[in-house]
């Protein structure tokens, strides 16, 4: 039986279910979106409650996954707009760096770094949209869902998204070789 069925059936421990399937993977994205983990632990927990408020109104949504990334998306961007919070950090070596690691590592630090840079040169909208296509793995169908589009105009922005990406990351290797 699946969440929304227990749900449907007002199985009490069905939410405890949702959040313990979720929660992890919720964190995980909003710290990519946010870079900072106690602000993306704050947005999860405001994600599940808003989630708990909403099931507990009416009746569970078809696609769960989608739904809970919609709510933590939106919760995510209204947090930043409202802060006006530029979270965006480029991943820094600091310590690690200065330790004995292998080259392979250190190549695989740096193209980390140039990622993050990149995705900080897009808009947050942009990068949740990247980030829960290619990080959380969302279909299109539940990528439109979370965009409030249809699935061409989720399909025309993702890849109007990643060709900015791409030459947003092209960039920052150029300008890293000078």
């Amino acid at each position: 039986m699946t969440l929304s069925e227990r749900l449907r059936r007002g199985d009490v421990g069905a939410f405890a279910a949702i959040y313990d399937e979720y929660h992890q993977r919720i964190c995980r994205y909003l710290y990519s979106l946010v870079r900072d983990g106690g602000l993306a632990e704050d947005l999860a927990q405001q994600t599940f409650v808003k989630a708990y408020k909403a099931l507990a109104g009416g009746e569970p949504p078809e696609n769960l996954n989608a739904w809970l990334y919609t709510i933590a998306t939106r919760t995510a961007l209204s947090a930043l707009r409202r802060r006006r919070l530029i979270a965006w950090l480029p991943l820094s070596l600091g310590d690690v760096a200065r330790s004995s690691l292998a080259r392979e590592q250190e190549i695989r630090l740096g193209e980390r770094e140039h990622v993050a840079q990149a995705l900080v040169r897009l808009s947050k909208a942009d990068a949740a949209c990247l980030l829960l296509r290619f990080q959380q793995g969302l279909s299109y169908e539940e990528l439109a869902g979370v965009l409030g589009s249809s699935v061409p105009a989720a399909r025309m922005r993702l890849s109007r998204t990643r060709a900015a990406f791409r030459e947003a990351y092209l960039q920052i290797g150029q300008e890293a070789s000078r």
